[in-house]
């Protein structure tokens, strides 16, 4: 075994905390049945108790131990078998295994078979459920490089495993499968449409108007993955910036301009102050870069972050979701 993944599941078998790489993003995991343990995510993170974490198993086998599956095992083997591991979370009737804590007081609970190597391989040393919200202060930006985790949350967790970059860089999709019919809590990189063939029923979309106060999933919060730099965002395709006023602005477009030095001539800005977050418009890079490039420019000094939305079409509907609440800090 390997010793930073016997170390950090030694740690979580001692009721600690630690900080895992995913797929999506980095997650600050703790046992899940162990409320003690789950209170110190809460106490690091700064997050308030009534929003909801996700439990992390290592395959469809340990739903048994934490969920009652009976009425729902039809839609758990078919969404299992086509997406896990992977970035897709299903909500389910949780047994009393599982503290309140980690659901919010909730009689349902949030659970995803994460697809990163490493999790996966602390999921198996340990054999624990993990919690493991990502592994920021809550509100801000989700990491997905571990140096970005390191920048915010300094020493406050002992043991930090180095993934490399998260491979889909948005969190997972949220799909309740006890409601009559299917329904997305969260957009992520799986689609309703991909959820809908699979499973040979209508799924109800997400619907970005979703905000709560008292989530019974996370991602539902009117604001949230927040710069601390003033976002402003604008329509797909828009190239008139005239009307926003800045010292020093950024401005992030979901592809390469064909002549970004025109308009960086036609703004008056550097062109180094001009960034996109794919060359072709794939989505799927977009959604890859797109936090850590919100980051790099949190810290640059910028004063105003102008950040084009994407087409609301497959991923981009996860990407304009993240980038609304994200927005939503700035605008009343």
């Amino acid at each position: 075994m390997n010793a930073d993944v016997f170390a950090a599941s030694q740690e979580l078998k001692g009721g600690g905390v630690v900080v895992l790489p995913t797929e999506t993003v980095y997650g600050l995991a703790a046992n899940a049945l162990d409320a003690e343990a789950v209170k110190k995510i809460f106490a690091i993170k700064g997050r308030p108790l009534n929003d909801p974490l996700i439990l992390h198993v290592l395959d469809i086998s340990w739903l048994e131990r934490y969920t009652h599956v009976e009425k729902f095992l039809p839609r758990i083997e078919k969404i299992t078998e086509t997406f896990w591991p992977g970035p897709i979370t299903i909500i389910l009737p949780k047994k009393e295994i599982i503290p309140d804590i980690v659901t919010a007081g909730f009689s349902t609970v949030a659970v995803r078979c994460p697809d990163h190597p490493t999790f996966r391989a602390v999921l198996k040393a340990s054999n624990l459920p993990l919690a493991a919200p990502s592994a920021n202060p809550f509100g801000y930006v989700s990491p997905t490089r571990i140096g970005q985790v390191k920048a915010t949350l300094g020493d406050k967790v002992k043991i930090m495993l180095d993934g490399g970059e998260c491979s889909v860089g948005l969190e997972s999709t949220i799909l309740d499968i006890t409601c009559p019919t299917p329904r997305i809590l969260r957009p992520g990189a799986i689609t309703a449409d991909a959820i809908s063939k699979v499973l040979e029923e209508d799924v109800v979309d997400y619907d970005v108007q979703i905000v709560s106060q008292n989530p019974n999933a996370p991602g539902q919060l009117k604001q949230h993955y927040c710069t601390n730099t003033r976002l402003v965002l604008f329509e797909h395709g828009h190239r008139e910036f005239s009307q926003y006023f800045a010292k020093k602005k950024a401005i992030v477009f979901m592809q390469r301009p064909n002549n970004p030095d025109e308009i960086a001539k036609k703004l008056q800005l550097p062109a180094e102050d001009i960034f996109w977050l794919s060359y072709d418009g794939n989505l799927d890079v977009v959604a890859r870069n797109l936090f850590s490039t919100l980051q790099y420019l949190d810290s640059a000094q910028y004063d105003t972050i102008l950040c084009e939305r994407p087409p609301r079409e497959g991923i981009g509907i996860a990407i304009d979701d993240r980038l609304l609440r994200a927005a939503a800090k700035f605008n009343g």
